[in-house]
């Protein structure tokens, strides 16, 4: 059973819905890599502040070792580690840890979960590599040393916590939710008007034509559709009646 026109939504409404959908897709697509770059772009400014600090205190410790000084021996590191403390409360533990990764010099609690896998890199990487590594909401990042003769020493650690990171992405996350969510009500709302706008007389026409085929008598039209349709309605109805007569 065909629907009656009043029965259906109007075309203008259904374009605009199909446009509305794209255009939410999109939006969200958009918002969600925005939200993708800005927590990796945040979470790299993080480390890089952390591995310009810990390439400092790599520096002052392979200096000791080239003076024949063990990092528990060179007197500045300790000083050092505290302010370094101090002026980041974020960081919850900065030192040197030997090649097993058991903590040598430092300052705060070393994650005893994460010795495991700092004694990997440690193996796994260059006497003078750099790695990072995660876990909850600790983050961290280790610079092995180098000793003397090219081998490797150990590595200085600095355990921070990125719930900032985590913090700062949740900000950005409700921002663009909400920037969104206006976007896509007021792009809708233009895609539904732009269809009204450019339908609207095309609409009228098929509802006329729709309602010529449902045997509605309506004065004759100029509209290239209606007049086409009203012109087949009466060549069917003409024939009709011929075959009528013929019959009789």
């Amino acid at each position: 059973m065909t629907p009656s026109p009043s029965s259906r939504l109007p075309l203008w409404f259904r374009i605009g819905g199909l446009l509305a959908l794209v255009i939410a897709f999109v939006v969200a697509l958009l918002s969600f890599l925005n939200y993708a770059n800005f927590r990796k772009t945040v979470q790299g400014l993080h480390e890089t502040r952390y591995l310009v600090l810990g390439k400092d205190i790599r520096q002052t410790v392979e200096a000791g070792l080239s003076l024949g000084l063990t990092p528990e021996q060179n007197a500045r590191l300790p000083l050092l580690f505290k302010e370094l403390q101090s002026a980041w409360p974020a960081i919850r533990y900065a030192g040197v840890v030997n090649t097993a990764a058991q903590p040598i010099l430092g300052a705060g609690q070393a994650a005893k979960e994460g010795r495991a896998s700092w004694h990997e890199r440690i193996q796994a990487g260059t006497p003078d590599g750099i790695w990072h590594w995660r876990a909850d909401h600790e983050s961290a990042v280790g610079l092995t040393i180098a000793d003397n003769f090219g081998g490797k020493a150990g590595a200085v650690v600095i355990v921070y916590d990125d719930r900032e990171v985590a913090a700062a992405a949740s900000t950005m996350a409700t921002q663009l939710l909400w920037r969104a969510l206006g976007v896509m009500l007021a792009t809708s709302l233009l895609a539904w008007l732009g269809a009204w706008w450019l339908t609207r007389a095309l609409a009228a026409e098929l509802d006329a034509a729709e309602a010529v085929l449902d045997g509605h008598p309506l004065p004759p039209d100029e509209r290239p559709l209606v007049a086409e349709t009203q012109a087949f309605v009466a060549a069917v109805q003409q024939a009709e009646q011929r075959m009528a007569g013929a019959a009789q």
